[in-house]
């Protein structure tokens, strides 16, 4: 068989060897388990539906919400309805009646009714009602902020989770395709030995290369594990021990918008930082919430009674029910001695607004670094990613003219398979670069832009969540 023919049948066998691995799911590594395809929309979706952190937001601003509610009614007037049937049966009925305040005492056995209608209207409490109303607001829209970050750093977690088990993925396969062209050499180096053309050396070289490269194959192997478990981990996946998922693609660029808001204004428009500064506005209501418990309260009180007796039967008792009294209250109350418990309130509040502010100004100095972050790591993945692919191209030429020496009679058939191997390794350095960029992409596109990174993620990656968008919708409402 002819060089050049040999050399055509090997690029047929590798290039029908790489299309059966796109078009089929086998296994990169058999130990690592049985793979199961994932697409990150599915992912996402199943994430976004199981996360418990997620889970945790959404109830917590739920919960903030009925609080906002609950704090609604100190400005509503109470109305309560009250009626109670009693026995008297007096321990000697001969005895003359003694009232002693309001209970009697003595007489006949009687069985009464008695109804009340009373209203309790607080008219002013020095602003405290005013103040626990805007408290609760402000940890509602809190909440809002809370949730909204903690679905970012759901997105963000598994787009770095599912972008890890490729890189994963590419590494493990081109190991595996490394071992297959060192073992060739190893087997040509025999061959050659055995017909007196070749040296133990190089039989040694050759054996000490496959065993490196299985040993970096295993690792690449345990790395894809690993990896796997983590994501099923993220998603909230229950699979067996022998199974695990398999990406397959990389994590798609996101569409960056071209406008770049001013620094101070992403910062402040993050949702970790939204949250902190409504618990700030929370605080500073709870603390004159405190201070205004110093003050008076007026409150407007309004009964009226009904009452009915009878000797024998309750029924006629309850039958006889009739207008008895009525009693309009209006009271001042104003705390004077000892304070104590106002004082310590309001120290406490105090507190609770410093520890906000100190907060807010965390989250701050987080988002500030987070964009310096985000901006430092995008330069650095974009040129390492055009390096990778001006590397690919080199090898690639090399790889041409390899083949083309090995068909003019200048070189062997290892040169040209060590150029290939060459040249794998870029396409996986370069493919693993491209998942980096991708990632750096998106989370540039979070620091940039906050406040649409989650739409973003959702929109581009077609997933579909009618629960969680009205949930959503109905916390920025």
């Amino acid at each position: 068989m002819s060089p050049t023919l040999r050399l055509c049948l090997f690029a047929a066998m590798l290039a029908f060897s790489s299309w059966l691995r796109c078009e089929t799911l086998t296994p990169v590594c058999a130990e690592a388990g049985e793979p199961h395809a994932l697409a990150i929309a599915d992912a996402i979706r199943q994430s976004i539906e199981d996360q418990p952190q997620l889970i945790i937001a959404a109830q917590q601003f739920l919960e903030s919400k009925a609080d906002r509610l609950a704090s609604t009614a100190a400005f509503l007037p109470s109305v309560q309805v009250g009626l109670t049937n009693e026995r008297y049966v007096p321990s000697n009925s001969s005895a003359p009646v003694v009232v002693v305040g309001n209970n009697v005492l003595g007489g006949a056995q009687t069985k009464s009714s008695f109804g009340s209608l009373s209203l309790t209207w607080n008219l002013m409490n020095s602003g405290r009602d005013w103040a626990a109303y805007r408290s609760a607001r402000a940890v509602v829209r809190a909440a809002s902020a809370g949730y909204d970050s903690q679905l970012q750093d759901t997105l963000t977690g598994l787009l770095q989770a599912y972008a890890d088990l490729y890189e994963a993925e590419v590494k493990a396969e081109n190991q595996i395709r490394s071992i297959d062209g060192l073992k060739a050499i190893e087997a040509r180096a025999v061959e050659r030995f055995q017909s007196g053309h070749g040296t133990t050396v190089a039989i040694g070289q050759a054996r000490t290369a496959v065993f490196e490269a299985q040993q970096s194959r295993n690792q690449a192997c345990r790395s894809l594990a690993d990896k796997s478990a983590a994501l099923v981990q993220t998603v909230g996946l229950h699979l067996g021990l022998d199974q695990r998922v398999a990406t397959r693609a990389w994590v798609p660029a996101p569409e960056v918008v071209d406008e770049v808001a001013p620094p101070n204004q992403t910062v402040e428009s993050a949702p970790a930082v939204i949250s902190s500064r409504e618990s700030v506005a929370a605080a500073e209501s709870k603390l004159q919430q405190a201070h205004r418990s110093l003050g008076p309260s007026v409150s407007l009180s309004v009964q009226r009674d009904y009452l009915g007796q009878d000797t024998d039967s309750f029924a006629r008792a309850n039958g006889h029910l009739a207008p008895y009294d009525y009693r309009i209250g209006l009271s001042i109350q104003q705390p004077i001695f000892p304070l104590v418990p106002e004082v310590a309130q309001i120290q406490h509040a105090a507190a609770e607004l410093r520890i906000a502010r100190a907060k807010y100004e965390q989250a701050r100095l987080d988002a500030e670094r987070s964009l310096r972050n985000a901006l430092s790591v995008h330069r650095e993945t974009e040129a390492s990613y055009a390096s990778a692919r001006s590397e690919l191209a080199d090898a690639e030429r090399i790889l041409g003219l390899t083949e083309s020496q090995y068909r003019a009679g200048r070189t062997d058939l290892d040169n040209v398979e060590h150029a290939r191997l060459d040249r794998d390794k870029a396409q996986a350095t370069m493919d693993t670069l491209k998942s980096q960029n991708a990632l750096a992409l998106w989370t540039l596109t979070r620091a940039t832009h906050p406040d649409e990174f989650s739409a973003m993620v959702l929109r581009q990656l077609h997933v579909e969540l009618d629960d969680q968008s009205r949930l959503t919708e109905a916390s920025r409402n």
